[in-house]
């Protein structure tokens, strides 16, 4: 195929073809030539990510400089507890993980309020409480499948406890958890106005 009549696709309109079960398609059609070398870029490609260092992405919202790489909370190590009473997170693993991944480069963690049993925010926080707030970008959820979001007060509750889980002052991305047609149609309802969301 001529370069003239290759057509240019960018990263996210990419994972978006790839996801639609069509990346073969996709990257025969558009191929993955790269634009330019920009790291920082959105608009950087497949095939430009170095392989020595960590690449991050500028939020065009907030301008927040985040690692392309990000930490998922949803499996912390566990150990059996001291009174033989089911399991616990290991905290000490939890912290070595948390500083391996910020001395590496990571600086976003991704968590939720049902994560290893309802533990995760609180050993995720105690771990990244040992770092520089400004270190670290931290995204929880709203659980929608829970059946305690199902209400307005419930989800307040889930929220505000992500806080005090977390240990910190403000969450930097909020996201909506498990959603299907039936949450769907729950979160755009009454209870899910702009207004839902004033009185936090």
């Amino acid at each position: 195929m001529k370069e003239n009549n290759k057509k240019k696709i960018n990263r996210r309109d990419f994972f978006k073809l790839a996801g639609a079960g069509t990346l073969a398609t996709a990257t025969a059609l558009y191929g993955c030539a790269p634009k330019k070398k920009n790291y920082d870029s959105e608009s950087a490609v497949l095939g430009e990510v170095p392989t020595d260092k960590m690449v991050y992405r500028t939020n065009p919202t907030t301008g927040d400089r985040v690692s392309l790489l990000g930490y998922g909370c949803m499996r912390w190590p566990t150990r059996k507890r001291a009174d033989g009473e089911g399991d616990e997170i290991d905290q000490e693993a939890v912290n070595e993980l948390v500083d391996y991944a910020i001395a590496h480069g990571v600086n976003h963690f991704d968590t939720a309020p049902v994560y290893v049993q309802g533990l995760s925010e609180c050993a995720t926080g105690i771990a990244l409480k040992r770092h520089p707030r400004e270190k670290f970008f931290i995204a929880t959820k709203l659980s929608n499948f829970n059946s305690e979001a199902q209400t307005r007060e419930g989800a307040l509750a889930m929220y505000h406890n992500s806080f005090k889980e977390l240990q910190v002052d403000y969450i930097d991305y909020l996201l909506l958890h498990s959603i299907g047609s039936e949450t769907w149609k729950r979160c755009t309802s009454a209870i899910w106005t702009t207004a839902y969301w004033t009185s936090c």
